[in-house]
C-alpha cells in the first residue's frame, strides 16, 4: 500500500484549518477519487496528516492529485491543488507500481544511507518524521534507513531553529525518538552527518552510523556567520568513530559546490590525502548519476588503484522528499522542484545472507564487511569465481550495456563489454591470474543503473 500524507510546516507562525482534501489517482486507464472532509487545526511547527487511497492498487505508472481546501483565522478559504509552495508547478506525484517483487535474490536487504528526519531544520530545509519515513521506507521495499542528521542541526533547538541549545542533550533526545526495531518494520539507523574539516581546512561531510554519543561540527552550518572553520579534523572524527566501531562514510565526496558556498560556508573536497584510517566507504551516488557521481567514483577508484580500497555506498540525501524533492534555489526568491534527491531512490544493498536478521547490530557489521550493491532497481552482481548475473524488471528496461573490470598489477582493464538488450543476463567470466579486485557495472534502456565491486581475499 501507498501512504499519502499531508505535509504541513511552521502553521504555529501561519496557522490555518484543514476543511477538505479530494484525492485524485489515475491508472491503468482508470480514475479513482476519494473526498475527506476536516475540521482541523493546523497551528503546530509540523503535521503529518494520513490520507486514504483511493481505488484498487494498479501496476504501472500511478499519478497522484490531491486538492485541499484550508481556511485562514479570518474564516477566508484558499484551495490549492498538491502544494501551496509559490512559484512552483502542481503537477502530478507519480509512483511507479512494480507488477512483481525487486529482482534480487534472497538474503539481500536495502537501504538508503543517506537521508534526513525533522530534527535537520535550520531555515532553508527540513525533513520528515522518522515514523513516516519508516512508512514510507517500508512501501518502499526497503529494509532500513540511516537518519543522517546535521551536526551542526543538533546545536539549535528544534522547532526553533534560531535558539541554540545543548547539542549533547539534544543528540540524546533525537536518538530516544527514532523508531526502535520490530519485526517487519524497516530498521532506522541513528546517524550523524558531521560537518568536519579536510585536510585544507575546509569542510567535508561524514556520514557516522550508529555513533553512540553527539560528535561536534557547526563549521558550515550558517548560523555563525563568517566563523565557519571546521570544529574537528576529519581524523580527529575518524578518531572517534574507531574507538567505537562506528562505520563512517564520506558524504558527498565531490559534491560539484558552488563558488558562493565555498566562500561563504568553506565548503570542499575529499582528496587523496583525506582517505584516512577509518574511513569505512564513500557515498559517490547521492540522489542521481551527475558529474558530482562519475568524480567521487574516479577518486575511489584512483584509492582502490592505490592499494586501498574503501567500500561505494549509495543514498540520496532526502529532506522529507518522498516523491519529488523541493528545495531553495535562490534565498529569499525562488524556489525549485527535481526529481534528484528522493528518499529511497539510490540505494544500497547488502549481502547479509539468509536466516541473518535485520537488525541495528547485524546491519552496523554488514555496512563494514558483507559484500555491497548499489542500485536504483536492477541487480547485477559477479562473485569471486567470474560468474556474473544481471536481472532487471520491465518497469526498469532492458539492459543496454554490462561492463566488467578486473585489477591486477595496479592497473585495471576491461574483462567485459556485453551490449544486449535483454531483462536478465548471466555469463561465466575467466578471471586473469592474479587479479586483485573486480567490478561491473551496468545501465538500462530506462536509466537505471547498478554497480558492485568484489575483493579477491588472499
Amino acid at each position: 500500500p501507498v501512504p499519502v500524507w499531508l505535509v504541513v510546516h511552521d502553521a504555529h507562525r501561519f496557522p490555518r484549518r484543514l476543511r477538505q482534501a479530494r484525492i485524485t489517482v489515475r491508472a491503468g486507464g482508470q480514475l479513482h477519487q476519494a473526498e475527506v472532509s476536516f475540521d482541523q487545526a493546523l497551528d503546530a511547527p509540523f503535521h503529518f496528516i494520513s490520507l486514504p487511497w483511493p481505488g484498487p492498487e494498479i501496476a504501472g505508472e500511478n499519478l497522484l492529485d490531491v486538492v485541499f481546501q484550508v481556511e485562514d483565522a479570518k474564516g477566508r478559504r484558499e484551495t490549492f491543488r498538491n502544494h501551496s509552495l509559490p512559484g512552483l508547478p502542481d503537477g502530478s506525484l507519480k509512483i511507479l507500481r512494480l507488477a512483481s517483487g525487486f529482482p534480487f535474490p534472497r538474503g539481500w536487504v536495502s537501504g538508503d544511507l543517506h537521508c534526513h528526519t525533522h530534527w535537520s531544520q535550520d531555515p532553508v530545509e527540513f525533513g520528515a518524521d522518522p515514523l513516516v519515513m519508516r512508512a514510507a521506507a517500508k512501501a518502499l521495499g526497503m529494509d532500513f534507513f540511516a537518519a543522517t542528521d546535521h551536526s551542526y542541526d543538533f546545536a539549535w533547538e528544534s522547532p526553533n531553529f534560531m535558539v541554540p541549545t545543548d547539542p549533547v542533550k539534544n543528540f540524546s533526545r533525537y536518538r530516544q525518538s527514532l523508531p526502535i526495531d520490530q519485526i517487519g518494520e524497516p530498521v532506522v539507523l541513528p546517524a550523524e552527518e558531521v560537518s568536519c574539516g579536510n585536510h585544507l581546512g575546509q569542510n567535508v561531510h561524514l556520514l557516522v552510523i550508529d555513533h553512540p554519543e553527539y560528535i561536534p561540527g557547526q563549521g558550515d552550518g550558517g548560523r555563525r556567520w563568517l566563523d565557519n572553520r571546521p570544529d574537528l579534523s576529519l581524523g580527529r572524527v575518524l578518531e572517534r568513530t574507531l574507538a567505537s566501531g562506528a562505520p563512517a562514510f564520506a558524504a558527498h565526496p565531490v559534491p560539484g559546490i558552488a563558488w558562493l558556498q565555498r566562500k561563504l560556508f568553506r565548503r570542499g573536497d575529499y582528496h587523496a590525502k583525506d582517505m584516512l584510517p577509518g574511513l569505512t566507504g564513500l557515498q559517490f551516488w547521492n540522489g542521481h548519476t551527475g558529474r558530482d557521481f562519475e568524480q567521487g567514483m574516479n577518486l575511489w577508484l584512483k584509492e582502490a588503484l592505490a592499494g586501498r580500497i574503501l567500500r561505494p555506498v549509495a543514498g540520496n540525501d532526502a529532506h522529507g522528499d518522498l516523491n519529488r524533492a523541493t528545495h531553495v534555489r535562490v534565498p529569499l526568491l525562488r524556489l525549485g522542484m527535481t526529481q534528484k534527491h528522493r528518499f529511497g531512490h539510490a540505494r544500497t544493498w547488502l549481502q547479509l545472507g539468509e536466516g541473518v536478521g535485520v537488525e541495528r547490530a547485524s546491519l552496523r557489521q554488514a555496512l563494514k564487511t558483507a559484500p555491497t550493491l548499489l542500485s536504483d532497481g536492477p541487480y547485477l552482481w559477479i562473485d569471486l569465481h567470474g560468474s556474473l548475473s544481471a536481472r532487471s524488471l520491465p518497469e526498469f528496461g532492458t539492459w543496454t550495456e554490462i561492463v566488467v573490470w578486473v585489477m591486477r598489477d595496479g592497473r585495471e582493464e576491461i574483462l567485459l563489454r556485453e551490449e544486449a538488450a535483454t531483462l536478465e543476463l548471466h555469463r561465466r567470466l575467466d578471471l586473469p591470474a592474479g587479479t586483485r579486485w573486480i567490478r561491473a557495472q551496468g545501465k538500462t534502456n530506462r536509466g537505471r543503473t547498478a554497480l558492485t565491486q568484489i575483493q579477491i581475499p588472499g
